[in-house]
């Protein structure tokens, strides 16, 4: 866990100090983190943290990928492809459609990553030319394979046991 944290918060210092070494308005990078409620079983409440590099195609429109740190019972890192939409002509505030898409990893052993995916929609707030906040409310659903071992006084086992976390999300993040 606590390699994971210090993972995401590296990839956070690069993704900023990228941004500083260009003037480039086609480029925008993306800090966030949430957490959720849970509607699957085995129920466990979610931590998420998200970097994504966007490029704009036009005003409206971003594609890019991201990754992160998703933590369920088990710490996974995403890898996906995001796309961004925003509904109206950027202003103060603009609301935006999002989605991202792709697999995982796991951190730990005997843990197997799988299917990521993250729909949601929110709101982006200009605070100055270059800096905005977003506020985003949305649904993840994220697999995942874990090895399974019981043990009883006459045998024991082990078995792999599939996952699908399902997860209603609330991110707070800042766009650079």
């Amino acid at each position: 866990m606590k390699k994971s944290t210090l993972t995401f918060i590296l990839l956070s210092l690069i993704a900023m100090y990228a941004n500083g070494q260009t003037d480039n308005k086609h480029f925008s990078y993306t800090v966030s983190i949430g957490t959720g409620f849970s509607m699957s079983q085995p129920s466990c409440t979610p931590f998420i943290g998200q970097i994504i590099a966007h490029y704009h195609i036009n005003q409206r429109f971003t594609v890019g990928a991201g990754s992160g740190l998703s933590v369920y019972e088990k710490a996974l890192i995403p890898l996906y492809a995001n796309a961004q939409f925003f509904i109206t002509q950027p202003r103060k505030l603009t609301p935006y459609l999002e989605c991202n898409i792709g697999g995982s990893f796991a951190a730990a052993k005997e843990t197997n990553g799988g299917f990521y995916l993250s729909p949601s929609v929110g709101a982006q707030l200009r605070l100055t030319q270059k800096l905005k906040m977003n506020v985003a409310l949305g649904y993840e659903i994220q697999k995942l394979e874990r090895l399974k071992k019981q043990a009883a006084p006459y045998f024991r086992t082990e078995f792999k046991e599939e996952l699908s976390h399902h997860s209603l999300t609330v991110k707070v993040g800042m766009t650079y």
